[in-house]
Protein backbone atom coordinates (compact mmCIF):
# COMPACT_ATOMS: atom_id res chain seq x y z
CA UNK A 1 0.00 0.00 0.00
CA UNK A 2 1.24 3.69 -1.18
CA UNK A 3 0.18 6.82 0.03
CA UNK A 4 -1.31 7.94 -3.17
CA UNK A 5 -3.59 4.36 -3.10
CA UNK A 6 -4.13 5.54 0.29
CA UNK A 7 -4.95 8.85 -0.42
CA UNK A 8 -7.37 7.31 -3.43
CA UNK A 9 -9.39 5.15 -1.42
CA UNK A 10 -9.70 7.95 0.94
CA UNK A 11 -11.18 9.85 -2.04
CA UNK A 12 -14.15 7.57 -2.29
CA UNK A 13 -15.67 8.68 1.39
CA UNK A 14 -16.95 11.31 3.26
CA UNK A 15 -14.47 11.19 5.70
CA UNK A 16 -12.42 14.46 7.05
CA UNK A 17 -8.69 13.54 6.54
CA UNK A 18 -6.33 15.15 9.06
CA UNK A 19 -3.25 15.99 6.28
CA UNK A 20 -0.96 15.91 8.77
CA UNK A 21 -1.41 12.68 10.07
CA UNK A 22 -1.20 10.73 6.96
CA UNK A 23 2.28 8.34 7.15
CA UNK A 24 3.75 5.10 6.06
CA UNK A 25 5.15 2.29 7.75
CA UNK A 26 5.67 -1.25 6.91
CA UNK A 27 4.10 -1.33 3.91
CA UNK A 28 1.20 0.24 5.70
CA UNK A 29 -0.57 3.22 5.79
CA UNK A 30 -2.61 5.45 8.50
CA UNK A 31 -4.60 8.34 9.05
CA UNK A 32 -6.60 10.28 11.79
CA UNK A 33 -9.98 10.82 10.53
CA UNK A 34 -13.37 12.15 11.01
CA UNK A 35 -17.27 11.40 10.14
CA UNK A 36 -18.77 14.41 11.54
CA UNK A 37 -17.52 14.60 15.03
CA UNK A 38 -16.24 11.05 15.16
CA UNK A 39 -12.42 10.57 14.95
CA UNK A 40 -10.92 7.08 13.71
CA UNK A 41 -7.95 5.70 12.50
CA UNK A 42 -8.21 4.68 8.69
CA UNK A 43 -5.55 1.91 8.32
CA UNK A 44 -4.79 -0.16 4.84
CA UNK A 45 -1.46 -1.99 4.09
CA UNK A 46 0.09 -5.09 5.05
CA UNK A 47 -0.22 -4.53 9.01
CA UNK A 48 -4.04 -2.98 9.54
CA UNK A 49 -4.91 -6.32 11.06
CA UNK A 50 -2.73 -5.21 13.79
CA UNK A 51 -6.02 -3.02 14.60
CA UNK A 52 -9.12 -3.39 15.50
CA UNK A 53 -12.03 -2.03 13.36
CA UNK A 54 -14.55 -2.38 10.59
CA UNK A 55 -13.44 -2.40 6.66
CA UNK A 56 -15.10 0.52 4.28
CA UNK A 57 -13.81 0.66 0.56
CA UNK A 58 -10.56 -0.99 1.28
CA UNK A 59 -9.99 1.07 4.43
CA UNK A 60 -10.09 -0.43 7.88
CA UNK A 61 -12.05 2.16 10.45
CA UNK A 62 -10.58 1.73 13.88
CA UNK A 63 -12.29 3.09 16.72
CA UNK A 64 -9.51 5.53 18.93
CA UNK A 65 -9.08 2.59 21.70
CA UNK A 66 -6.27 1.56 24.14
CA UNK A 67 -5.85 -1.33 21.86
CA UNK A 68 -5.65 0.71 18.48
CA UNK A 69 -3.10 3.28 20.10
CA UNK A 70 -0.94 -0.03 21.04
CA UNK A 71 -1.10 -0.81 17.70
CA UNK A 72 -0.25 2.69 16.69
CA UNK A 73 2.48 2.91 18.84
CA UNK A 74 4.28 -0.25 17.55
CA UNK A 75 3.90 0.75 13.76
CA UNK A 76 4.99 4.38 14.39
CA UNK A 77 7.19 4.38 17.51
CA UNK A 78 6.96 8.65 17.26
CA UNK A 79 3.71 7.70 19.13
CA UNK A 80 5.27 5.75 21.31
CA UNK A 81 6.44 8.73 25.03
CA UNK A 82 9.71 8.44 25.52
CA UNK A 83 12.08 9.65 28.20
CA UNK A 84 13.18 12.99 27.86
CA UNK A 85 16.59 12.67 29.52
CA UNK A 86 19.39 14.79 27.96
CA UNK A 87 16.71 18.02 26.94
CA UNK A 88 17.62 20.92 28.84
CA UNK A 89 13.92 22.67 28.52
CA UNK A 90 10.91 20.39 29.04
CA UNK A 91 7.46 21.18 29.84
CA UNK A 92 4.52 19.13 31.55
CA UNK A 93 1.04 19.49 29.93
CA UNK A 94 -1.92 18.13 31.72
CA UNK A 95 -4.39 17.30 29.66
CA UNK A 96 -7.73 16.22 31.57
CA UNK A 97 -9.28 16.09 28.72
CA UNK A 98 -7.76 13.72 26.07
CA UNK A 99 -8.22 17.14 23.57
CA UNK A 100 -5.54 19.40 24.44
CA UNK A 101 -1.90 17.88 22.88
CA UNK A 102 -2.55 18.99 19.42
CA UNK A 103 -2.94 22.50 20.68
CA UNK A 104 -0.07 22.06 23.26
CA UNK A 105 2.36 21.14 20.00
CA UNK A 106 1.65 24.11 18.21
CA UNK A 107 2.45 26.34 21.05
CA UNK A 108 5.74 25.29 21.50
CA UNK A 109 6.41 26.49 17.86
CA UNK A 110 9.85 26.55 16.85
CA UNK A 111 11.11 26.00 20.22
CA UNK A 112 13.65 23.48 21.37
CA UNK A 113 11.74 22.09 24.23
CA UNK A 114 10.70 18.65 25.47
CA UNK A 115 6.79 18.40 25.93
CA UNK A 116 5.90 15.62 28.83
CA UNK A 117 2.43 15.66 27.13
CA UNK A 118 0.90 13.03 29.03
CA UNK A 119 1.07 13.93 32.76
CA UNK A 120 -1.75 13.20 35.44
CA UNK A 121 -1.68 12.58 39.24
CA UNK A 122 -3.81 9.78 40.49
CA UNK A 123 -6.11 12.47 41.95
CA UNK A 124 -6.71 14.01 38.51
CA UNK A 125 -7.41 9.89 37.21
CA UNK A 126 -9.63 9.56 39.97
CA UNK A 127 -11.48 13.22 39.22
CA UNK A 128 -12.12 12.01 35.71
CA UNK A 129 -12.50 8.15 35.63
CA UNK A 130 -9.41 7.75 33.20
CA UNK A 131 -6.30 5.32 33.44
CA UNK A 132 -2.90 6.28 32.91
CA UNK A 133 -3.42 3.62 29.87
CA UNK A 134 -6.23 6.02 28.78
CA UNK A 135 -4.49 9.54 29.00
CA UNK A 136 -1.02 7.95 26.95
CA UNK A 137 -3.44 6.90 24.60
CA UNK A 138 -5.04 10.19 24.04
CA UNK A 139 -1.41 12.03 23.57
CA UNK A 140 -0.66 9.09 20.91
CA UNK A 141 -3.63 10.05 19.11
CA UNK A 142 -2.58 13.41 18.92
CA UNK A 143 0.86 13.09 18.13
CA UNK A 144 -0.12 11.11 15.17
CA UNK A 145 -2.63 13.78 14.22
CA UNK A 146 -0.16 16.20 14.05
CA UNK A 147 2.12 14.72 12.97
CA UNK A 148 5.12 15.60 15.84
CA UNK A 149 8.02 13.42 15.31
CA UNK A 150 10.16 15.22 18.14
CA UNK A 151 9.32 13.27 20.74
CA UNK A 152 7.04 12.76 23.97
CA UNK A 153 6.88 12.29 27.87
CA UNK A 154 4.29 10.49 29.85
CA UNK A 155 4.31 11.79 33.65
CA UNK A 156 2.99 9.51 36.54
CA UNK A 157 2.32 12.78 38.64
CA UNK A 158 2.06 12.91 42.51
CA UNK A 159 2.59 9.22 42.74
CA UNK A 160 2.78 8.63 46.23
CA UNK A 161 3.67 4.47 46.79
CA UNK A 162 5.09 1.44 45.23
CA UNK A 163 1.55 0.52 44.16
CA UNK A 164 0.95 3.71 41.93
CA UNK A 165 4.35 3.65 40.75
CA UNK A 166 4.08 -0.07 39.24
CA UNK A 167 0.46 1.37 37.98
CA UNK A 168 2.08 3.91 36.10
CA UNK A 169 4.82 2.40 34.57
CA UNK A 170 2.65 -1.11 33.80
CA UNK A 171 0.61 1.48 31.35
CA UNK A 172 3.86 2.74 30.00
CA UNK A 173 5.11 6.47 31.74
CA UNK A 174 8.34 7.38 31.27
CA UNK A 175 8.43 9.62 33.94
CA UNK A 176 7.50 9.39 37.59
CA UNK A 177 7.08 12.59 39.75
CA UNK A 178 7.42 11.36 43.55
CA UNK A 179 5.42 13.19 46.10
CA UNK A 180 6.96 12.26 49.51
CA UNK A 181 4.55 15.19 51.33
CA UNK A 182 3.22 11.91 53.32
CA UNK A 183 6.41 10.96 54.74
CA UNK A 184 7.29 14.93 55.36
CA UNK A 185 6.62 15.73 58.44
CA UNK A 186 5.47 19.39 58.25
CA UNK A 187 4.00 20.24 61.37
CA UNK A 188 7.30 19.59 62.87
CA UNK A 189 8.45 22.83 61.10
CA UNK A 190 6.85 24.90 63.86
CA UNK A 191 7.20 22.87 66.30
CA UNK A 192 9.25 24.59 69.38
CA UNK A 193 12.71 23.44 69.68
CA UNK A 194 12.79 21.35 72.93
CA UNK A 195 10.27 18.82 70.84
CA UNK A 196 12.30 18.53 68.09
CA UNK A 197 14.95 18.03 70.68
CA UNK A 198 12.97 15.35 71.70
CA UNK A 199 12.04 13.67 68.46
CA UNK A 200 15.49 13.30 67.56
CA UNK A 201 16.79 11.87 70.50
CA UNK A 202 14.29 9.05 70.23
CA UNK A 203 15.86 8.32 66.55
CA UNK A 204 18.33 5.60 66.21
CA UNK A 205 21.73 6.23 66.83
CA UNK A 206 22.86 5.25 63.52
CA UNK A 207 20.72 7.82 61.97
CA UNK A 208 21.79 10.49 64.35
CA UNK A 209 25.69 9.72 63.80
CA UNK A 210 25.37 9.84 59.95
CA UNK A 211 23.59 13.32 59.82
CA UNK A 212 25.78 14.81 62.22
CA UNK A 213 28.71 13.62 61.04
CA UNK A 214 28.01 14.79 57.15
CA UNK A 215 26.39 18.22 58.49
CA UNK A 216 27.72 19.44 61.71
CA UNK A 217 31.10 21.18 61.91
CA UNK A 218 31.27 21.17 58.21
CA UNK A 219 31.75 24.46 55.34
CA UNK A 220 29.05 22.84 53.61
CA UNK A 221 29.03 24.22 49.64
CA UNK A 222 26.24 26.96 48.87
CA UNK A 223 24.91 27.12 52.26
CA UNK A 224 27.54 27.66 54.59
CA UNK A 225 27.51 25.98 57.95
CA UNK A 226 24.30 24.29 59.88
CA UNK A 227 23.87 24.69 63.61
CA UNK A 228 23.17 21.30 65.48
CA UNK A 229 19.17 23.27 66.04
CA UNK A 230 18.90 23.44 62.33
CA UNK A 231 20.18 19.92 61.46
CA UNK A 232 18.00 18.28 64.08
CA UNK A 233 14.89 20.00 62.30
CA UNK A 234 15.26 19.32 58.96
CA UNK A 235 16.23 15.74 59.89
CA UNK A 236 13.17 15.50 61.75
CA UNK A 237 11.24 16.89 59.03
CA UNK A 238 13.24 15.42 56.07
CA UNK A 239 14.18 12.26 56.92
CA UNK A 240 11.29 9.92 56.09
CA UNK A 241 10.86 11.35 52.91
CA UNK A 242 14.30 11.18 51.52
CA UNK A 243 14.35 7.23 52.85
CA UNK A 244 10.98 6.88 50.76
CA UNK A 245 12.26 8.49 48.10
CA UNK A 246 15.75 6.17 48.23
CA UNK A 247 13.56 3.45 48.25
CA UNK A 248 11.05 4.36 45.68
CA UNK A 249 13.76 5.13 42.77
CA UNK A 250 15.46 1.70 43.28
CA UNK A 251 11.86 -0.02 43.23
CA UNK A 252 11.45 1.82 39.81
CA UNK A 253 15.28 0.90 38.69
CA UNK A 254 14.26 -3.00 39.31
CA UNK A 255 10.57 -3.11 37.57
CA UNK A 256 11.09 -0.62 34.53
CA UNK A 257 11.73 -1.94 31.51
CA UNK A 258 12.60 1.64 29.58
CA UNK A 259 14.33 4.26 30.72
CA UNK A 260 12.12 6.03 33.48
CA UNK A 261 12.63 9.74 34.30
CA UNK A 262 12.61 10.35 38.34
CA UNK A 263 11.52 13.65 39.30
CA UNK A 264 11.28 14.04 43.54
CA UNK A 265 8.12 16.63 44.74
CA UNK A 266 9.15 18.15 48.13
CA UNK A 267 6.52 21.21 47.32
CA UNK A 268 2.98 19.64 48.37
CA UNK A 269 3.90 21.18 52.01
CA UNK A 270 2.88 23.75 54.26
CA UNK A 271 5.95 25.66 54.46
CA UNK A 272 8.55 26.92 51.34
CA UNK A 273 11.91 24.77 51.16
CA UNK A 274 15.11 26.87 52.93
CA UNK A 275 17.88 26.20 50.86
CA UNK A 276 19.52 24.63 53.60
CA UNK A 277 16.33 21.75 53.05
CA UNK A 278 16.56 21.37 50.07
CA UNK A 279 20.87 20.92 50.08
CA UNK A 280 20.24 18.15 52.32
CA UNK A 281 17.84 16.51 50.31
CA UNK A 282 20.15 16.93 47.54
CA UNK A 283 22.79 15.65 49.27
CA UNK A 284 21.55 12.50 50.39
CA UNK A 285 20.46 11.18 47.02
CA UNK A 286 23.47 12.19 45.93
CA UNK A 287 25.24 9.85 48.40
CA UNK A 288 22.56 7.04 47.45
CA UNK A 289 23.87 7.24 43.78
CA UNK A 290 20.79 8.82 42.89
CA UNK A 291 20.51 11.82 40.43
CA UNK A 292 16.75 12.68 39.60
CA UNK A 293 16.53 14.29 36.88
CA UNK A 294 14.55 17.22 38.79
CA UNK A 295 13.15 18.37 41.63
CA UNK A 296 10.60 20.62 42.80
CA UNK A 297 11.04 22.46 45.97
CA UNK A 298 8.27 24.65 47.44
CA UNK A 299 9.18 27.94 46.22
CA UNK A 300 8.59 31.43 48.09
CA UNK A 301 5.29 32.92 47.48
CA UNK A 302 1.90 31.28 46.32
CA UNK A 303 1.84 28.97 43.32
CA UNK A 304 -1.76 28.32 43.89
CA UNK A 305 -4.26 26.84 40.29
CA UNK A 306 -5.00 28.75 37.85
CA UNK A 307 -4.24 32.12 39.07
CA UNK A 308 -0.81 34.72 38.49
CA UNK A 309 1.72 33.84 41.23
CA UNK A 310 1.22 35.90 44.76
CA UNK A 311 4.63 36.98 46.44
CA UNK A 312 7.40 39.47 46.62
CA UNK A 313 8.92 38.90 43.10
CA UNK A 314 12.48 39.86 44.68
CA UNK A 315 11.91 37.47 47.36
CA UNK A 316 11.34 34.81 44.91
CA UNK A 317 13.88 35.68 42.76
CA UNK A 318 17.01 35.83 45.45
CA UNK A 319 15.67 32.33 46.94
CA UNK A 320 15.24 30.68 43.60
CA UNK A 321 18.61 31.77 42.67
CA UNK A 322 20.04 29.87 45.36
CA UNK A 323 17.66 26.59 45.02
CA UNK A 324 19.32 27.03 40.71
CA UNK A 325 22.69 27.13 42.66
CA UNK A 326 22.08 23.75 44.26
CA UNK A 327 20.33 21.87 41.93
CA UNK A 328 23.84 22.87 39.09
CA UNK A 329 25.91 21.61 42.15
CA UNK A 330 24.18 17.58 42.55
CA UNK A 331 23.20 17.70 38.28
CA UNK A 332 19.59 18.07 38.38
CA UNK A 333 16.54 20.38 36.66
CA UNK A 334 14.59 22.34 39.22
CA UNK A 335 10.64 21.91 38.44
CA UNK A 336 8.03 24.38 38.69
CA UNK A 337 4.95 22.68 39.92
CA UNK A 338 1.64 24.88 39.34
CA UNK A 339 3.18 26.81 36.46
CA UNK A 340 0.32 27.68 34.47
CA UNK A 341 -0.52 31.38 34.79
CA UNK A 342 2.74 31.86 36.39
CA UNK A 343 3.73 34.97 34.04
CA UNK A 344 5.24 37.13 36.82
CA UNK A 345 7.91 34.70 37.35
CA UNK A 346 8.86 33.15 34.41
CA UNK A 347 11.55 35.76 33.36
CA UNK A 348 13.41 35.07 36.31
CA UNK A 349 12.33 31.53 36.07
CA UNK A 350 14.01 31.27 31.94
CA UNK A 351 17.02 34.06 33.13
CA UNK A 352 18.27 31.86 35.90
CA UNK A 353 17.90 28.84 34.69
CA UNK A 354 18.73 29.84 31.25
CA UNK A 355 16.34 27.09 30.10
CA UNK A 356 17.50 23.84 32.02
CA UNK A 357 14.38 23.77 34.10
CA UNK A 358 11.30 21.39 34.03
CA UNK A 359 7.52 23.54 33.84
CA UNK A 360 4.64 22.12 34.80
CA UNK A 361 0.90 23.16 33.50
CA UNK A 362 -2.21 21.53 33.76
CA UNK A 363 -5.75 23.00 34.55
CA UNK A 364 -5.22 25.73 32.62
CA UNK A 365 -5.92 24.16 29.62
CA UNK A 366 -9.40 23.17 30.86
CA UNK A 367 -10.07 26.94 31.72
CA UNK A 368 -9.15 27.81 28.13
CA UNK A 369 -11.42 25.05 26.78
CA UNK A 370 -14.22 26.38 29.02
CA UNK A 371 -13.46 30.00 27.63
CA UNK A 372 -13.93 28.56 23.89
CA UNK A 373 -17.19 27.13 25.95
CA UNK A 374 -18.07 30.65 27.03
CA UNK A 375 -17.47 31.82 23.69
CA UNK A 376 -19.49 29.57 21.33
CA UNK A 377 -22.22 27.97 23.56
CA UNK A 378 -22.99 30.34 26.58
CA UNK A 379 -25.82 28.87 27.81
CA UNK A 380 -23.98 25.99 28.60
CA UNK A 381 -21.20 28.29 30.18
CA UNK A 382 -23.91 29.86 32.31
CA UNK A 383 -25.28 26.42 33.73
CA UNK A 384 -21.92 25.34 34.10
CA UNK A 385 -20.76 28.34 35.86
CA UNK A 386 -23.39 28.36 38.52
CA UNK A 387 -22.89 24.47 39.16
CA UNK A 388 -18.95 25.22 39.96
CA UNK A 389 -20.13 28.00 42.06
CA UNK A 390 -22.24 25.97 43.95
CA UNK A 391 -19.99 22.94 44.30
CA UNK A 392 -17.06 24.62 44.61
CA UNK A 393 -16.93 23.85 48.76
CA UNK A 394 -16.58 20.68 47.78
CA UNK A 395 -14.03 20.62 44.90
CA UNK A 396 -11.72 22.33 48.43
CA UNK A 397 -11.34 19.22 50.21
CA UNK A 398 -8.94 18.32 46.83
CA UNK A 399 -7.05 21.57 46.25
CA UNK A 400 -5.63 24.78 48.38
CA UNK A 401 -7.61 28.07 46.84
CA UNK A 402 -7.87 31.18 48.53
CA UNK A 403 -9.77 33.30 46.16
CA UNK A 404 -13.42 34.64 47.49
CA UNK A 405 -16.23 33.76 45.50
CA UNK A 406 -17.69 37.05 46.53
CA UNK A 407 -15.34 38.80 44.12
CA UNK A 408 -17.43 37.30 41.40
CA UNK A 409 -19.93 39.42 39.44
CA UNK A 410 -23.39 37.76 39.63
CA UNK A 411 -23.64 35.97 36.05
CA UNK A 412 -27.52 36.77 35.72
CA UNK A 413 -26.23 40.66 35.82
CA UNK A 414 -23.91 39.98 32.51
CA UNK A 415 -24.83 39.49 28.79
CA UNK A 416 -23.50 37.09 26.63
CA UNK A 417 -20.70 39.11 25.13
CA UNK A 418 -19.14 39.28 28.93
CA UNK A 419 -18.83 35.73 29.63
CA UNK A 420 -14.91 35.23 28.45
CA UNK A 421 -14.40 37.72 30.75
CA UNK A 422 -14.83 35.45 33.66
CA UNK A 423 -11.64 33.12 32.96
CA UNK A 424 -9.69 36.58 33.23
CA UNK A 425 -10.84 37.12 36.75
CA UNK A 426 -8.96 35.22 39.26
CA UNK A 427 -11.72 34.23 41.92
CA UNK A 428 -13.94 32.55 38.83
CA UNK A 429 -10.78 30.89 37.34
CA UNK A 430 -10.18 28.99 40.49
CA UNK A 431 -13.71 28.13 40.70
CA UNK A 432 -14.40 26.33 37.54
CA UNK A 433 -10.62 25.48 37.90
CA UNK A 434 -11.11 23.00 40.84
CA UNK A 435 -14.86 21.97 39.61
CA UNK A 436 -13.78 19.53 36.55
CA UNK A 437 -14.04 16.54 37.77
CA UNK A 438 -17.46 17.51 39.14
CA UNK A 439 -18.76 18.72 36.00
CA UNK A 440 -17.52 16.22 34.12
CA UNK A 441 -19.49 13.74 35.89
CA UNK A 442 -22.54 15.17 34.80
CA UNK A 443 -24.53 13.65 31.97
CA UNK A 444 -25.84 17.68 30.74
CA UNK A 445 -22.14 18.99 30.80
CA UNK A 446 -20.16 16.12 29.67
CA UNK A 447 -22.20 15.54 27.08
CA UNK A 448 -22.35 18.88 26.06
CA UNK A 449 -19.52 20.10 26.02
CA UNK A 450 -17.24 17.20 24.13
CA UNK A 451 -19.93 17.86 21.32
CA UNK A 452 -18.99 21.23 21.63
CA UNK A 453 -15.23 21.18 21.41
CA UNK A 454 -15.59 18.48 19.16
CA UNK A 455 -17.14 21.11 16.84
CA UNK A 456 -14.68 23.85 18.25
CA UNK A 457 -11.57 21.91 17.94
CA UNK A 458 -9.37 24.76 15.89
CA UNK A 459 -10.74 27.74 18.08
CA UNK A 460 -9.53 25.22 21.32
CA UNK A 461 -6.18 24.65 19.34
CA UNK A 462 -6.14 28.65 18.88
CA UNK A 463 -6.79 29.36 22.23
CA UNK A 464 -4.22 27.52 23.72
CA UNK A 465 -1.37 28.44 21.29
CA UNK A 466 -2.56 31.94 22.62
CA UNK A 467 -2.60 31.05 26.10
CA UNK A 468 0.23 28.82 26.92
CA UNK A 469 2.13 30.35 23.87
CA UNK A 470 2.67 32.80 26.14
CA UNK A 471 3.84 30.74 29.06
CA UNK A 472 6.75 29.57 26.24
CA UNK A 473 7.59 33.02 24.95
CA UNK A 474 8.22 34.62 28.32
CA UNK A 475 10.17 31.37 29.58
CA UNK A 476 12.65 31.43 26.61
CA UNK A 477 12.64 35.29 26.14
CA UNK A 478 16.67 35.06 27.51
CA UNK A 479 17.88 31.77 26.27
CA UNK A 480 18.56 30.31 22.90
CA UNK A 481 16.02 27.75 22.51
Amino acid sequence: MTVDMFRALLAETDLFVYERSVDESEGTVAALVRRGLDKCLAVAGERADAFSGTEEKGLRLCPLSNENAAALMGLFPYTKPASHKGHRFTMGFGDRLGLASPGHIRALGDHDIYPVLAQQSIRELNLTHRTFQDVISAAAFNVFQEGYKKGYGADGDHLKTKAEIQYALSAGCTMVTLDCSEQINQKAVTFPQAEIDALYAALPEAVRAHYEDVYLDKDLPIIGSLSAEELRRIVIVFHKGIDHAIECYRYIDEIKTVPVDFELSIDETLTITTPAEHFVVGNELHAAGITPISVAPHFSGAFEKGIEYAGNLNDFARDFVVHQQIADHFGYKLSLHSGSDKFAVFSTVGRVTKGHIHVKTAGTSWLEAMRVVSEVNPDLYRRAHKFALEHRPEAEKYYHVSTDVNEIPNIDLENDAYLPEYMNLPAARQTVHITYGLLLEQPWFKDAFFRTMAEHEEDYYAALVRHLGKHVRILTAETDI
